[in-house]
């Protein structure tokens, strides 16, 4: 006999286990499943582990709603306060400071494996959350009364809708033909943790040049060594030349990139490398289904917020689903889930087109285009109003307007 819920979420990454933490707080009974069994190997600082998130102001708040933000230890996060951007071919140069914006901070770092640890904790401890975790979804079927869902283990379940927080390659978004439209953008992504000779003055760095598209992002110093998180954007052969170097002469081409603004002194985890490729749903939902996070969308990394979108996606979702279920609405229902489609869709259409966009435009080396680039961006950084909304943006406390 099939368990009742009022909602299944597939996928306990870090937008399931949050949207399943904030829809259990408005009293819905909730099934988390994910093939994964729930432990996350956590690094030891200094050798923080290389895939980390930017957390905005506004997702800090939702996993403060959620119990989840007291569950990281403060040594684990870092605040940054300030972001520089420059053109490493010319004189382009913005910074962005939280005092000007009437912020506490831009936002914080901090490792996936340890958010997800500090979210699968408050999972665990909800009594309106059921975990499936080991398991995963074998087939299921869609129908006007709802959800009935057949995991490998054998176990049948049944909801009014299920929710497809399983990642960019979502395995409900194709069983149930979700047309997307992807491109690749002909860049990956490497990521380390490095160790640098002084402080990162809690400021997230990003260069656009020659070498490429590189962040390095602040890190949690220890027994006054600092280290940032870097994510390195290049083109395909290039990452290759790069990943193919010993760890000294690494470090000396990661030098040159930041335009020797710090001393790379070490890696301290193993490098990867990962292509980027931009996707996006055409459709977020169908009767009885919807797609949240990377499901439903990926961008380039370049603006670091990836996870941001996710967590807005699930902010939408968990209003939308609140209300209908006190109103005694049908989860499931069309009408319901594309309330979630119209808050979400064309705010996470602008962020992928403005990161196209900027893509495209510090991707070129033509001397025309990086001169006028220059000029846009000195006048950005001298438009105090500007950049005060963008921030606000970032942070996902407004929409442009």
């Amino acid at each position: 006999m099939a368990k009742q819920y009022d909602l299944i979420i597939v996928g306990a990454g870090m937008v399931g286990s949050l949207a399943s933490l904030l829809l259990a707080n408005s009293s819905l009974r909730i099934a988390l499943v994910d093939r994964h069994n729930g432990d996350y190997a956590l690094s030891v600082p200094p050798s923080y582990d290389a895939r980390v998130s930017a957390i905005s102001c506004q997702s800090k708040a939702l996993l403060e709603a959620a119990g989840a933000w007291r569950s990281i230890p403060q040594n684990r996060l870092a605040a940054y306060n300030n972001m520089v951007v420059w053109d490493g071919l010319g004189e382009g140069y913005i910074d962005f400071n939280a005092r000007k914006t009437q912020l506490p901070e831009l936002g914080h770092l901090v490792e996936n494996a340890i958010l997800c640890t500090s979210l699968m904790t408050e999972v665990k401890q909800s009594s309106n959350i059921d975990l499936y975790l080991a398991d995963e979804v074998e087939n299921h079927e869609l129908s006007e009364s709802g959800v009935t869902v057949s995991l490998l283990s054998g176990r049948q379940l049944e909801a009014q809708a299920i929710i497809a927080a399983d990642g960019a390659l979502s395995k409900l978004r194709t069983e149930n033909a979700f047309e997307t439209v992807e491109w690749d953008y002909g860049h990956q992504a490497m990521v380390a943790t490095i160790e640098i000779d002084r402080a990162h003055e809690n400021t997230a760095w990003q260069s656009f040049g020659e070498e490429g598209i590189l962040a390095f992002l602040p890190l949690p110093s220890v027994d006054d060594r600092h280290f940032v998180s870097i994510v390195w954007s290049v083109p395909p052969q290039e990452a290759d030349s790069l990943m193919a170097l010993d760890d000294q002469a690494f470090c000396k081409r990661l030098d040159y990139a930041i335009s020797q603004r710090f001393s790379v002194l070490d890696i301290t985890t193993a490098r990867q490398s990962i292509p980027l490729r931009q996707r996006h749903a055409k459709q977020y939902v169908k009767a009885g289904i919807a797609l949240i996070g990377d499901a439903a969308h990926t961008i380039h990394p370049l603006a670091g917020q990836g996870a941001n979108l996710g967590f807005g996606d699930v902010k939408a979702l968990v209003g939308v689903l609140s209300k209908a279920h006190r109103r005694g609405e049908f989860l499931g229902a069309s009408r319901v889930l594309r309330r979630y489609q119209r808050a979400r869709m064309l705010d996470n259409i602008a962020m992928a087109a403005g990161m196209e966009g900027f893509k495209r435009l510090f991707g070129t080396q033509q001397p025309l285009l990086v001169q006028l680039r220059n000029q846009g961006m000195a006048h950005f950084h001298n438009n105090t109003s500007l950049k005060e909304k963008l921030v606000a943006r970032a942070a996902g406390l407004s929409s442009f307007s």
